[in-house]
């Protein structure tokens, strides 16, 4: 029997078709795993998305690579990316409240919801480990540096106020007070609960944007004075 080029398109229609409902079945599967907290298992990605291992693994290489995708997923990162990127635009020109705008959408998103945020952390960590002994160049990076967009977005307003190099290190000091890492650090290692957090996480962001303007707004008066050097902007203690 030989089948019609509309029959055949369809099969393959088909088969494309069966091929994203597995995959999207598993990866719902591993964020229902991450939502509860379990350690990351294909076996148990698989069970639950009622597949075998085997064909878990056609769709994904490794349990890392599922397990990053179902944490993001889990994250819902996508969502308060957009919305940190309305209410930065919202907030005018003032670096101050558009900083403000993107710690009270992402930042307080990942102390209100965790553990996917923890996950994806921890298969960071994980990867950057696995990686410990390959020379640089064969590394692959170990995150997508989203939070350096946002940042960018952030510090625009200081373009004609100040020069590339000086709104790169405001830039680069913000990465601290965006990111897991700050919600980490202040729940586990400073042991603040998530209201206290909040507030933390918001001086720290806004202590650190108006220190830096201050300093490099004097650093400028002084160079202007001819008290300092060109190269004393780079590195104070």
């Amino acid at each position: 029997m030989v089948l019609s080029r509309q029959e055949d398109s369809r099969s393959a229609a088909g088969r494309a078709n069966q091929k994203t409902r597995t995959r999207t079945a598993l990866v719902n599967a591993a964020v229902e795993l991450v939502r509860e907290g379990r350690p990351p298992s294909m076996p148990d990605a698989a069970e639950r998305a009622l597949v075998s291992v085997a064909t878990a693994y056609r769709y994904f290489s490794s349990a890392d690579d599922l397990w990053w995708e179902a944490s993001n997923a889990a994250s819902h990162y996508e969502v308060a990316s957009a919305q940190a990127d309305q209410r930065i635009a919202a907030a005018g020109a003032d670096p101050q409240a558009r900083l403000e705008a993107l710690i009270r959408s992402i930042g307080f998103q990942m102390l209100d919801d965790q553990v996917p945020y923890r996950r994806i952390a921890k298969s960071a960590l994980e990867q950057w480990c696995r990686q410990g002994e390959k020379a640089p160049n064969q590394r692959v990076p170990v995150r997508q540096g989203r939070r350096n967009e946002h940042i960018r977005k952030v510090v625009a307003p200081l373009e004609g106020r100040l020069g590339k190099r000086e709104i790169d290190r405001v830039a680069h000091a913000l990465g601290l007070v965006v990111g897991t890492e700050a919600m980490i650090s202040l729940t586990d290692a400073v042991g603040l609960d998530v209201p206290a957090a909040k507030k933390a996480l918001l001086d720290a962001a806004r202590w650190l944007l108006a220190g830096a303007l201050a300093e490099l707004a004097d650093d400028r008066v002084q160079r202007a004075e001819g008290t300092t050097s060109e190269d004393s902007q780079n590195v104070r203690p």
